[in-house]
């Protein structure tokens, strides 16, 4: 029998970033992601059970670019990488207003 996962939806525990990763997959491409850090599955079940458009974006950009064993440490070090960005824009933004 011949098959091909068309559409696929997981939500992944990662141990070492503690931190439940939710992925969302088209004929085998990253369309969409989102991630909890913590260990309360229910709470990402609840508020967390969305695609993070801005995150998903960045993965596609740079997924290339990243190391890793496997599609979860790329996609992991994309998390910690566009977290980063965000708190970096978020502090500047956040000055500028201060300044103004």
């Amino acid at each position: 029998m011949n098959s091909k996962i068309v559409e696929s939806r997981e939500i992944v525990w990662c141990n070492d970033e503690d931190r439940y990763v939710l992925i969302i997959k088209e004929n085998n491409e990253v369309i969409g992601l989102n991630y909890m850090q913590g260990d309360e599955l229910d709470l990402l079940k609840e508020q967390y059970d969305y695609i993070d458009y801005e995150l998903t974006d960045f993965y596609n950009a740079v997924k290339d670019r990243l190391s890793g064993y496997c599609e979860l440490d790329r996609i992991n070090q994309a998390i910690w990488a566009h977290f980063q960005f965000r708190e970096s824009r978020d502090l500047r933004e956040y000055n500028n207003k201060l300044n103004k």
